[in-house]
């Protein structure tokens, strides 16, 4: 007997509903497989049936082991025995189960954060890894450095304090990076359509990650000396430790992903150059790598450097060395790591400029604090105007105080000039973090891709797909500076796309579900616990290297702290990329089509095939099954 399953005519059905209500019926259930609305084909309906999917996410996702897969069928069925409904309340937990926990919709790259936290709980370290990496490829890396928006919606605060998710997921990354065989995803028949990835940061290789699992023949060209983009050149080591890069990448590597630095596309090799030796597809993920300008007059003089340009020579192993005091403009993430490396690097004076005041630093709160922490002065409410300089070197910076407005209707206060206050103050250099923007020389007149007045690539905002077919784009070229969990996202929908264009399928179809996020779940199983605090090295002695600041949970701490989850939604729930799983409420377990896995044992039809009044379902091959079984239907 092959995989069972069940068959489904779309130009048959007529979506009356039928097969539904009859499921629900015979297995007196609230709930049971459904009929939904196709909006690219409205008003048509069609049956959601379960994939049964060989890998299936909800078997990996349940903490209970209460999803298993048939060895004979592959069908995967649900234990009522073993499911909890992932602690449901009995008369309570209701149709918030059904939906989404706020982890994972906060989450750009929608990671099913509930599904390995509570794997996590269990101690069942290495399945939770693999959950992870179904939708990200670099757990070890936004384990340390992602801002973690996932944390900004956990319900856990409306008792104590958010999960902390950011380091459990370093933990689970960490000890995979330790074992003698890392976790490899399967990678599928090997296909004849090669594709190019334009940028090797974090959009780039999570793109290359994704297609090559589905077997295409990918090259990654980097026009850099190095691989990883922002993560290697921009991120300092007592952040993110380079080798935790140089192993991500290598793993994608041993993928089959050919990987090629120095070639800058547009100057060494064309996209039309690329076509021509086979190249069927594109994803352009050259990111945002060259600092703006601040435009004030003195900007030439020597001993003035852009945040990025200062990072990248850091992180290359050739340190810019600066006299003691070093200002540093700005107020952003590159701002921190700009004037906390400065004093690394012996500028024991450097301080930061910024024109707003703390509360509106764009920086993450963990990246001030340990700013504080470091006792590197911040002067506020200050505005640079001029550079001034000596013998051609900049030595002072002449500013004016500012005061920030009422809020305008964002909410936001802007800055002004108080008049009357300009003041100058001596500097042996500078450093200006004020944002980036992409280089676009890897467009020629061969793409019909277009940028938009921001300077970013025109692309489709579900499909990514821009002007020409088989030019795709995302990340910082498509959004500008944003965050590496965005990118990530960007590089995975990426991936998906170019597999449905190469495959000939559509674009959309699907992909345009809504996450509704559970604001209310039910607490009444949990107490307030104190949230774990990672380890940090002493702020004196940090200052003095590059050696990574955070140090990470133990295994025992880890374990505690995914045990404060409270279980908003179900697990399986959001786990499965079809949504046919449900929460029954009745009986507070998940349900699912299991194809009546039984009755065909005993040669008997399911009630959805024998209600359908079209025949437009069947069940797994029809020349399999006895004939006489369909007689008189």
């Amino acid at each position: 007997m092959g995989k069972v399953s069940l068959l489904f005519n779309e130009d048959e059905c007529m979506g009356c509903h039928a097969c539904e209500v009859a499921c629900k019926q015979e297995h007196e259930l609230g709930v049971g497989p459904r009929v939904v609305r196709v909006l690219e084909r409205a008003p048509f309906f069609k049956p959601l049936f379960c994939h049964h999917c060989d890998n299936a996410p909800c078997a990996l996702s349940c903490p209970e082991d209460a999803i298993s897969i048939d060895p004979k069928t592959k069908v995967v069925l649900v234990n009522e025995e073993k499911c909890n409904g992932c602690d449901a309340v009995a008369g309570k937990s209701g149709v918030e189960k059904q939906q989404t926990s706020p982890c994972k919709t906060e989450c750009p790259a929608h990671i099913d954060v509930q599904g390995y936290v509570n794997l996590a709980a269990k101690g069942e370290f290495e399945e939770a890894l693999q959950l992870i990496k179904l939708a990200n490829p670099f757990p070890s890396i936004c384990g340390r450095v992602c801002h973690h928006p996932c944390e900004s919606g956990c319900n856990r605060d409306q008792i104590d304090e958010p999960v902390g998710i950011r380091s459990i997921e370093r933990f689970l990354a960490d000890l995979d990076m330790k074992a003698d065989r890392r976790y490899m995803p399967e990678i599928k028949s090997k296909k004849k359509e090669k594709v190019a990835i334009i940028g090797s940061g974090p959009a780039g290789m999570t793109c290359a990650y994704y297609l090559a699992q589905e077997g295409y023949r990918v090259t990654v060209f980097e026009k850099g000396s190095v691989l990883g983009g922002m993560l290697t050149t921009a991120i300092p080591s007592y952040r993110l430790p380079q080798k935790i890069v140089e192993a991500e990448i290598q793993l994608i590597r041993d993928m089959g992903v050919t990987m090629k630095t120095g070639v800058e596309v547009g100057k060494d090799k064309t996209i039309g150059q690329l076509r021509q030796d086979g190249f069927n597809a594109f994803f352009l993920a050259i990111g945002a790598q060259q600092s703006v300008r601040l435009g004030i007059e003195g900007e030439h003089l020597e001993g003035i450097y852009g945040g990025l340009d200062y990072l990248r020579q850091l992180n290359l192993g050739k340190p810019v060395r600066f006299a003691e005091k070093v200002a540093v403009i700005g107020g952003g993430n590159a701002a921190m790591d700009a004037v906390r490396s400065a004093r690394r690097v012996g500028s024991e004076k450097a301080f930061i400029l910024y024109r707003r005041s703390l509360e509106e630093m764009p920086s993450r709160p963990e990246e001030i604090k340990e700013f504080r922490e470091e006792k590197i002065p911040i002067k506020l409410l200050t505005q640079p105007v001029r550079f001034i300089g000596k013998n051609g070197r900049v030595n002072a910076i002449e500013c004016v105080k500012m005061r920030l407005t009422e809020p305008d209707g964002s909410g936001r206060r802007k800055p002004e000039p108080v008049p009357g206050s300009e003041f100058t103050m001596k500097v042996d250099a500078v450093i200006t973090a004020l944002g980036q923007e992409s280089d676009w020389c890897c467009l020629t007149q061969e793409c019909a891709c277009t940028l938009n007045e921001w300077g970013t690539m025109r692309v489709d905002s579900l499909t990514l797909q821009s002007d020409d077919p088989d030019i795709f784009a995302g990340g910082d070229a498509i959004r500008g500076p944003q965050s590496l969990v965005v990118a990530i996202a960007d590089g995975r929908q990426a991936a998906i796309s170019i597999n449905r264009y190469l495959s000939g399928q559509n674009l959309r179809l699907g992909r345009d579900t809504e996450l509704k996020a559970i604001t209310e779940p039910r607490k009444e199983k949990y107490d307030p616990a104190p949230r774990a605090q990672m380890v940090s090295l002493d702020p004196q002695k940090r200052v003095r290297s590059f050696s990574e600041v955070q140090k990470g949970l133990t295994k025992g701490v880890v374990i505690q702290e995914a045990k404060r989850c409270i279980s908003c939604g179900t697990c399986c729930v959001q786990a499965c990329p079809y949504e046919v799983m449900q929460f029954d409420q009745d009986v507070t377990k998940a349900t699912k089509c299991d194809l009546c896995v039984e009755k065909r044992g005993r040669k008997e039809i399911p009630a959805c095939f024998a209600i359908c009044p079209t025949r437009c379902i069947s069940w797994g091959d029809p020349k399999e099954f006895p004939k006489e079984v369909y007689a008189g239907l």
